[in-house]
């Protein structure tokens, strides 16, 4: 019974000894914290080498170690095409070297409306403006002015709708703050 008593206390004293912290890193803007990226957060960045996306695994030490997976259309035996994880890639990057940060937004997609609107705007604007400048007032084909300046308004509320894209810019407005919990190894 002694034995097992002492077994469990060292078992116990280990578990204890050698746990790690928690890591974490807060985007903040103007200091009131919007999003706090963690070990299981899924989440995109981009730097100054490229974009990427994945699930952060680990923070430790000022770095963010994710995971990303390149998933591709692959065609299976039968002929039919599935989805399938060819890679998987272990990242990691300093927090100070990210640019952006980007968020899935939730609902209606504002973004995607504003590109077909945009599009659409300058289509209207194009074609309105041809009419009315190269035909006849009073004829089939004659645009009014109204709709040309009509369209030119969609197109630039289409602009200004798909400039208002669902990333955090990191700088003067938002910011990356490291919390660090772990013990350091010297």
């Amino acid at each position: 019974m002694k034995i097992s008593i002492a077994f469990f206390f060292l078992i116990i004293y280990h578990v204890v000894a050698t746990a790690q912290g928690f890591d974490f890193i807060l985007l903040k803007k103007n200091e009131h914290t919007i999003k706090t990226l963690y070990a299981g957060t899924i989440i995109s960045i981009g730097t100054s080498t490229g974009n990427f996306s994945g699930k952060i695994y680990s923070i430790y030490k000022d770095s963010i170690y994710f995971l990303q997976y390149d998933v591709r259309q692959v065609q299976t035996n039968l002929g039919v095409y599935i989805l399938d994880t060819v890679a998987t890639y272990k990242l990691r990057f300093n927090y100070h070297d990210i640019a952006y940060i980007g968020h899935k937004p939730s609902g209606f997609n504002w973004s995607a409306s504003g590109g077909t609107l945009l599009g659409g705007g300058i289509v209207l604007t194009t074609v309105g403006m041809g009419t009315w400048l190269f035909t006849k007032p009073g004829t089939r084909y004659y645009a009014s002015p109204t709709l040309v300046i009509g369209s030119a308004i969609l197109g630039g509320v289409g602009y200004l709708l798909l400039k208002s894209n669902n990333s955090y810019k990191l700088g003067s407005k938002y910011h990356l703050e490291y919390v660090g919990t772990a013990k350091q190894k010297k």
